[in-house]
């Protein structure tokens, strides 16, 4: 069924559709210029951003608004599938998946993709494999799971250096020896593998001619998202397969990444002096980096899973609340994702019938993500000074009612009244209540009403330190 582009982006929140419509006619240009030019109409871009920039939202929408424009669509989930051997029967797996509905009737494109398959099994890179399996079998008193894990990172001299260890004691003629034969059978192999590479590319390409039968448009795209959470010989292992096996006319990989994270993978992998950033340059023709997204938005975002009838504020909504706490605190939108997050399983975790009030939960969660300690005296109260809702007005008939909210008091207000009802009943007995001592009071009406209950009552919300505590830590290993 299809769908509107504007459907398709209807909760954007952080403005990525505008990015997705410029990248779409960048790349659709870049594989018809490389066309025109004779050059391998190949394109690989790397959509760039940190934690929380939405690149995996962007990724799934572009996937259904490149699907829109009649374009095949293979989605891999890198972090998902590092569990395989090698990355390319992920690959290869997710586009089968993408040509599955069209090559089901017998035709030119099922054909061409039929063959994709028959010549990429015969492929896997196994064939070298495969030979030292059997040296080390036949003359090395190894295991050969051992060598054959080094034989994508350098198959010859991982061989060769193995070979040498084992054999020291049975004499240099034997050595000679075995060096001429398993040299001879690894060239021969190497030599197999690459027409095999070239075949493999050539009937990739033949199916992606193929696609207009399918009323499907060139270029094949392929969406890798969660690159920089894999281990790091699984990432360096993708790029290499796609690089070697991939460079295929109408052939386009997009991939979503925190770059820096992913430089720091690799770097770790080979070690601290290793240059990751002009590792990664190899393999990506452009990196796109998202603008920082907008903070309201990304706020609203991050709050739209909140209950909202479990929580209350003197704000018009939760994710209000929120951005004014968190312009108020100068907190960035990393550490405001960390506080929400705190939030939300707090709110998930409370089971009274009475609801917790932001201006509690709020500076809570915000001194646990900063002092690491979930406890009343921990909240920095001058720092909430100036953060208010509502307004003094002037009434003819009563005189001047203020109906401000401020927070820092109410903060003040409900943390004593917890303690013991009875101080919030008083609130409510005050002959001209403020603003502040109205709302908190508001705050413990649920608990007064229904039931029976003693002035010196602790309120429910006095458990509030001890669930944010477990909430934080909850938080704190994700």
């Amino acid at each position: 069924m299809s769908e509107s582009i504007s459907e398709i982006w209807r909760d954007d929140r952080l403005g990525r559709q505008q990015d997705a419509d410029f990248l779409y006619r960048f790349l659709i240009g870049q594989v018809v210029k490389r066309l025109k030019q004779g050059k391998t109409a190949s394109y690989v871009v790397n959509v760039d951003a940190g934690w929380g920039g939405g690149k995996s939202f962007f990724l799934e929408r572009l996937e259904r608004q490149l699907k829109e424009e009649k374009h095949i669509v293979a989605s891999i989930n890198a972090w998902r599938d590092d569990h395989a051997e090698d990355p390319y029967v992920a690959i290869m797996a997710a586009i089968d998946r993408a040509f599955a509905p069209y090559v089901k009737k017998k035709g030119a494109l099922a054909a061409a993709w039929d063959a994709t398959k028959t010549n990429g099994g015969r492929l896997l890179l196994k064939a070298a494999g495969g030979a030292v399996k059997v040296l080390a079998k036949r003359h090395l008193d190894i295991k050969s799971e051992d060598i054959f894990e080094a034989a994508d990172e350098g198959l010859i001299g991982e061989a060769a250096e193995v070979t040498v260890e084992q054999s020291l004691e049975v004499g240099s003629k034997e050595i000679e020896k075995l060096f001429d034969t398993s040299l001879e059978k690894m060239i021969g192999h190497f030599q197999k593998t690459t027409v095999a590479m070239q075949n493999f590319r050539q009937k990739l390409a033949n199916a992606i001619s193929e696609l207009a039968e399918a009323g499907k448009t060139p270029p094949l795209f392929i969406l890798v998202d969660e690159l920089d959470r894999c281990r790091p010989s699984y990432a360096i292992h993708l790029l290499e397969r796609m690089k070697h096996l991939f460079e295929v006319d109408q052939v386009v990989f997009v991939f979503a990444t925190n770059s820096s994270q992913l430089q720091h993978s690799i770097s770790g992998a080979y070690g601290a002096n290793f240059d990751g950033f002009m590792y990664l340059k190899r393999f990506f023709d452009r990196t796109y980096i998202f603008g920082p997204p907008d903070a309201t938005a990304f706020v609203e975002d991050l709050c739209a899973s909140i209950d909202p009838d479990k929580v209350r504020s003197p704000a018009p909504s939760i994710a209000e609340f929120i951005e004014d706490g968190r312009k108020q605190l100068d907190i960035d939108l990393r550490s405001i994702s960390q506080v929400i997050d705190i939030i939300d399983a707090t709110v998930t975790a409370w089971r009274h019938p009475s609801p917790i009030d932001l201006t509690l939960l709020f500076p809570l969660a915000a001194a646990f993500h900063l002092t690491g300690k979930a406890e009343w005296n921990a909240v920095n109260t001058e720092a909430l000074i100036g953060w208010q809702y509502g307004e003094v007005v002037e009434d003819r008939i009563r005189g001047r009612i203020d109906r401000r909210v401020v927070v820092s008091k109410s903060f003040q207000i409900g943390v004593r009244c917890m303690k013991r009802l009875g101080d919030a009943l008083e609130l409510g007995e005050q002959d001209k209540p403020e603003g502040s001592s109205r709302y908190v009071y508001a705050m413990f009406t649920p608990e007064f009403q229904g039931r029976s209950f003693d002035r010196q009552d602790e309120s429910v919300l006095a458990s509030l330190p001890s669930l944010v505590g477990n909430a934080g830590r909850i938080a704190a290993v994700r």
